[in-house]
């Protein structure tokens, strides 16, 4: 019975000591990755434009969609850390070259990503498709409307592109 006691002790023990060992390594690692991933990615993306007018849009016509265009005018690479949308009626796709993320969309509310972790080189240019679904809100959402999408570079705010639109019966 004695020994019984001092195996399974043993064995609790043991688990102990290598959990702790994993939570430890894995702590250590994530600061580095994070001041790593800092240093590289610190350029800026500038936009030409940041606000659209789709107009009267009829609620029956189907999505609607806009491209931004963004470049990376600085000599250093930009992380797009996180992209996400003001309302679940809105979703945001990132084009770099002829490769394409997301679609992103409203935080908390299922389907849409919100975590890009893209790199843009420098003098690359970023296509940032914003679609609408004028139906989204059903009758209740005719009338005026607007919306915006959020991209995180890491810099103090946020760039905000925004649209708005006349949402006709």
């Amino acid at each position: 019975m004695n020994s019984i006691k001092t195996i399974t002790l043993s064995l609790v023990l043991f688990a102990a000591v290598i959990g702790a060992l994993i939570w430890f390594n894995g702590k250590n690692n994530r600061p580095q990755t994070a001041a790593i991933n800092n240093e590289v990615a610190s350029g800026i993306l500038t936009a030409t434009e940041t606000d659209y007018d789709f107009g009267n849009v009829g609620i029956k016509n189907g999505l609607v969609t806009h491209k931004y265009i963004l470049e990376n005018t600085s000599g250093k690479t930009v992380k797009i850390g996180e992209v996400s949308t003001s309302c679940m009626c809105t979703s945001a796709k990132i084009e770099i070259g002829s490769k394409t993320y997301g679609p992103f969309g409203m935080p908390g509310h299922g389907g849409g990503l919100t975590k890009a972790g893209v790199f843009v080189n420098s003098g690359e240019k970023v296509i940032i498709e914003a679609t609408f679904d004028p139906a989204a809100h059903g009758p209740a959402g005719i009338g005026e409307v607007q919306r915006e999408i959020y991209i995180d570079t890491g810099a103090d705010k946020p760039i905000v592109l925004g649209f708005k639109v006349n949402v006709t019966p």
